[in-house]
């Protein structure tokens, strides 16, 4: 998905063990990733490494920003928080959602305000959520509403069926076209 875009500055949220930032860096980007934890960051000096809750993030300056295996840790508020916060720049999203094939143990699926999915009770281990017991995982349906309502008209969709509930979205302000 990146060489879709044009190279510049690209953030990546909850980048864990670094895998994704430091491929994006050997490719020409301009990296800076950000994980709470820092036990698993390693010692890349290709990647401006910083450890913060992603919730305190300032996305100014960044051309791309890189959602992977964040999003679903989220409750819907903290989404929605992060969808307005990046609004306007390209954003590559792998995300698990509500479709009915889940095998997470997921609440019933519920509808707050216009939003639709279930909740997913957090396991507390040190790679999944920050701060939360719960997460929000949106029907396809409403992660594409949520995207379009917050400034991502253009949503390219990747499943990748390893994992059957498990998605890759390319969530774009306006069509991009490719480098030459």
């Amino acid at each position: 998905m990146l060489a879709l875009l044009p190279k510049g500055r690209l953030i990546d949220l909850g980048t864990g063990h670094g895998a994704f930032a430091i491929r994006a860096a050997r490719q020409g980007w301009e990296v800076t990733a950000v994980d709470a934890r820092s036990d698993r960051i390693p010692n890349d000096p290709s990647v401006t490494w910083e450890v913060s809750d992603i919730r305190n993030t300032n996305f100014s300056g960044f051309d791309v920003v890189a959602c992977l295996g964040l999003f679903y840790h989220l409750e819907l508020e903290d989404q929605l928080a992060l969808l307005r916060k990046v609004s306007g720049i390209p954003m590559i999203l792998d995300t698990h959602v509500d479709n009915g094939a889940s095998q997470h143990p997921l609440s019933e699926r519920q509808t707050i305000g216009s939003y639709t999915g279930s909740y997913y009770r957090e396991p507390g281990r040190t790679t999944s959520s920050w701060l939360n017991e719960r997460s929000f995982w949106p029907t396809p349906e409403t992660l594409h509403t949520m995207l379009r309502e917050h400034g991502y008209p253009v949503v390219l969709e990747a499943r990748p069926y390893v994992v059957p509930d498990r998605t890759f979205f390319l969530a774009l302000p306006e069509l991009v076209q490719p480098p030459d």
